[in-house]
């Protein structure tokens, strides 16, 4: 086994053992998850993706290939939300959507300050940010709220999450929010809201960065 060479991979490996802990067979029923004898399958955040059911371990299918996740983001955010609901049937979505304050009375509850940086990133990139979401399973809404682009994102098939854009003008700068489902805490933790921000947005970029750097060798090409 790779030895852990941070903080974060340590916890990775902790959290592989805690979810051996679980009843595969509940988990895999609850969430109508299709599954064999060695994997459980999902879509995260439309990348296919397996949990081996002997040792815990997550992988993602990348290039038709499947590698470890290692990132603490996704599979934090994978484990719970199989497993932080303890109930036997799945929670049911509200089809309302709130800020993550909404989750919590006291403590930091303000994320502005790290979607300022992608905010600033998706600034005057419209077209890219909207294909960039479609790449990770979004569908484009109508407008709401004034914003340039409202996108909902299932992040598995069974928990959605509402990305909003507004472009900055002479006025105001560029404005990003994720909202959440009013019953997401009984999905996942609040902690857990933070680390699946900062996987969703940091997929966003690497699939706008990856569409641009496409769109200039076909330029050349041509």
């Amino acid at each position: 086994m790779k030895k852990p060479t941070s903080n974060y991979d340590l916890q990775v490996d902790i959290a592989k053992g805690i979810f051996l802990s679980y009843d595969q067979s509940l988990l895999i029923r609850k969430f109508a998850l299709p599954a064999d004898e060695l994997w459980i399958y999902l879509d995260y955040l439309n990348t296919p993706t397996r949990i081996s059911r002997t040792d815990g371990r997550v992988e993602e299918s990348l290039q038709g290939q499947w590698k470890e996740c290692r990132s603490f983001g996704t599979v934090m955010s994978v484990y719970d939300l199989l497993c932080y609901h303890r109930g036997t049937t799945p929670p049911a979505l509200s089809g309302q959507w709130c800020t993550v304050g909404n989750f919590v009375v006291t403590g930091v509850t303000n994320t502005e300050t790290f979607t300022k940086k992608f905010a600033a990133l998706f600034d005057g990139r419209l077209e890219q940010l909207k294909s960039a979401c479609t790449v990770l399973g979004g569908s484009i809404l109508p407008r709401m709220a004034g914003a340039d682009l409202t996108c909902r994102i299932p992040v598995t098939a069974f928990f959605p999450v509402l990305l909003q854009f507004w472009e900055g003008d002479e006025e105001f700068p560029p404005k990003l929010m994720l909202l959440w489902d009013r019953h997401a805490d009984k999905f996942l933790h609040f902690e857990t809201t933070f680390y699946l921000q900062g996987d969703l947005l940091e997929r966003l970029k690497a699939a706008m960065e990856s569409t641009t750097s496409t769109a200039q060798a076909q330029k050349k090409e041509s």
